[in-house]
């Protein structure tokens, strides 16, 4: 007799409010007692459809073989968390008209005390966006991979060449071109850095040790070519860290702030909270339609540009745990929040 989760009301309304698929079902027969409303959604038969079938219906019909012996397996460990085989293959649900959808299963068996008998509770998420994501950002990856190997081996030494050259027509003659000639092959190598920093060394950190932040943007001022803008200190900030990839993620920054924000653009570092460091300026910002994309490699406004600045510093903060995010400072321009920082 299948329990009377009719009266369960606590139990009915979770079921129901859930945007995930939800089946309970007897664990030694796979017969279906209850469905959430969200399952129509995600298998396309009615509840009532769904209580007359059995969980193994819900799998492709040509590998129940394989579906039994891998919930077996997993299910001896409660609660189980299932999205894939051994071999890395998805676990797909079928519905009603055919269609594979890869989902995860979380599920586990429960104790009905009113009726003596064991349930087995599924939660069924589709992950079809989530191994999207992770499909693109491995042919996203792979392509880096290829055009740092590109970079390094193929276009390094002429660049240097290069170089040389120039310095040394520099050397032997006046001319209004050499000047741009260096730029552009100044250019060249910075976009060649930036590649190969992001390819080989965008998710690795060393050592991580305190790192006053302000130490770090003033050296990089320093470096950049910063022209008539600002830099405001709003707060003295440590935090612990990996130097180097700190740098990397400064230097990118000021650039980014004085590629877009203009020549006397200022900017302004600071802490938020106990766990939130900042940089903003007073420049155009980003509008909102286009946040999610400026962290892509090789997105730029720039005609001049590579587009691998801020790529470079959402990797490298991910490398360290923290969480950036991109939104307006007060004064209208571009404010970069970094997260989950351990600030000392």
């Amino acid at each position: 007799m299948p329990p009377d989760l009719e009266g369960e009301t606590t139990l009915r309304g979770l079921i129901e409010s859930s945007p995930d698929a939800i089946v309970i079902a007897n664990p030694e027969t796979g017969a279906i007692f209850e469905v959430s409303q969200a399952a129509e959604t995600l298998f396309g038969y009615t509840q009532e459809e769904l209580r007359s079938m059995e969980v193994g219906a819900l799998h492709p019909a040509e590998e129940q073989q394989r579906y039994e012996q891998l919930f077996e397996t997993h299910f001896e460990q409660q609660p189980a968390v299932v999205s894939q085989f051994d071999d890395g293959s998805p676990v797909f649900a079928v519905t009603a008209d055919g269609e594979r959808i890869p989902v995860e299963i979380n599920a586990w068996v429960i104790d009905d005390t009113d009726h003596e008998q064991p349930l087995f509770q599924g939660v069924f998420r589709d992950i079809s966006e989530r191994l999207r994501r992770r499909r693109e950002l491995q042919r996203q990856n792979e392509r880096l991979d290829e055009f740092a190997g590109v970079v390094s081996h193929d276009l390094r030494n002429p660049l240097n060449v290069a170089q040389g050259r120039a310095t040394l027509l520099e050397q032997e003659r006046e001319s209004e071109h050499l000047d741009a000639l260096q730029a552009a092959l100044d250019r060249m190598e910075t976009i060649v850095d930036d590649t190969l920093t992001l390819a080989r060394n965008g998710q690795q950190v060393g050592e991580m040790e305190p790192v006053n932040l302000v130490s770090a943007v003033g050296n990089c001022w320093e470096m950049v070519d910063t022209d008539a803008a600002t830099l405001e200190i709003e707060d003295d900030v440590t935090v612990r860290a990996d130097p180097d990839r700190v740098r990397h993620i400064c230097e990118n920054l000021l650039r980014n702030a004085i590629e877009h924000g203009g020549d006397d653009v200022t900017v302004r570092i600071g802490q938020a909270d106990e766990e939130t460091i900042y940089f903003k300026d007073d420049g155009p910002g980003v509008p909102e339609d286009e946040r999610e994309t400026v962290f892509a490699p090789g997105n730029t406004s720039k005609d001049e540009g590579a587009g691998f600045g801020l790529a470079i510093v959402q990797r490298l903060a991910e490398a360290h745990g923290w969480n950036v995010t991109l939104t307006d400072s007060a004064s209208g321009g571009a404010r970069f929040e970094f997260s989950d920082v351990e600030i000392q």
